[in-house]
């Protein structure tokens, strides 16, 4: 096996470095937080003091941090990934970033003989502990083949998919989220409005989850979190707003019209606004709850 670097042991990162460490992966990693190396050096991992000697000692370096600003001081910066890494090795970044970042990385490591590949994550936190991931690669084919079996110990073997060139996994996932965060602010306007109409939610709930209105984020977020006023974070909600941010971003890099994105990214922008930036993103309801007065859920409390 390949020695494996791990950089990012955040609420996603963390379940997978460890499932890498179940896996056999010989990990070595780099975290700020005292508890976290503690926990994962417990799990047989090594951990070092920068991202750059992380590169520096490991062949394959998988990165999964907040946002693009991020990604690049990990890899790009002074004591980044970059700076320690030589000819043949591989950085897989697993964040959520624009295409047009993960490019400009990978422009950079190509001067140092250094191969990129974009490979973010779907599943939330349960399907990071579980190892049931949707992964979405964009590389070339023999990183992708490299990189299989560290594919296999985070995901779902069936949904670990090779889409493209660099930068067309992040794509795709934009794509999903733009879907998804559009989706999930549409649920809670119509679930608003057939309250104020007079409608009882938990019917609305039972007639919608059969018919033409349902989905997957219909079946995973109305019942046990919208309907229950609960929203402990499986995908936070300022992280779909960032990713509905960048969807609209590269629309306008494009010029491509994306109306009905930039309308949800500021109900998200809203909710967050008013305090559920770190609450589960189906809390874009409190958006919709404000403008018209109302409450959808009820708290068992």
């Amino acid at each position: 096996m390949e020695k494996i670097g791990f950089i990012g042991l955040g609420i996603m990162g963390k379940p997978m470095a460890m499932n890498l460490l179940k896996a056999g992966y010989d990990l070595t990693f780099y975290a700020r937080r005292a508890e976290i190396v503690k926990e994962v050096e417990a799990a047989g991992g090594k951990s070092v003091g920068s991202s750059k000697t992380v590169a520096e000692q490991t062949d394959i370096i998988l990165t999964i941090v907040t946002a693009d600003a991020q990604v690049k001081e990990v890899i790009l910066g002074p004591e980044g990934v970059l700076a320690g890494a030589s000819k043949g090795k591989l950085i897989v970044d697993m964040s959520t970033i624009s295409p047009l970042t993960i490019r400009e990385v990978a422009d950079a490591a190509a001067e140092k003989g250094v191969r990129v590949m974009d490979a973010p994550v779907s599943g939330g936190d349960a399907g990071a502990i579980a190892a049931t991931l949707t992964i979405i690669a964009g590389g070339e084919e023999a990183d992708f083949n490299r990189c299989k079996g560290i594919f296999s110990a985070m995901g779902k073997e069936e949904n670990i998919f090779h889409v493209g060139a660099v930068g067309v996994g992040q794509t795709v996932k934009i794509v999903n989220q733009l879907i998804g965060g559009i989706n999930m602010a549409a649920i809670a306007e119509g679930l608003a409005l057939g309250i104020k109409a007079g409608a009882d939610p938990e019917v609305m709930r039972q007639v919608i989850g059969v018919s033409s209105g349902n989905s997957t984020l219909f079946q995973l977020r109305v019942k046990d979190f919208i309907l229950k006023d609960s929203f402990e974070p499986g995908f936070m909600l300022d992280l779909m707003k960032k990713d509905l941010g960048i969807g609209v971003d590269l629309g306008k890099a494009l010029n491509v019209p994306v109306p009905i994105g930039a309308a949800a990214y500021q109900m998200y922008a809203a909710a967050s606004g008013l305090g559920a930036g770190e609450q589960d993103f189906s809390a874009v309801c409190r958006a919709i709850e404000r403008l018209t007065n109302l409450k959808i859920g009820k708290s068992d409390g």
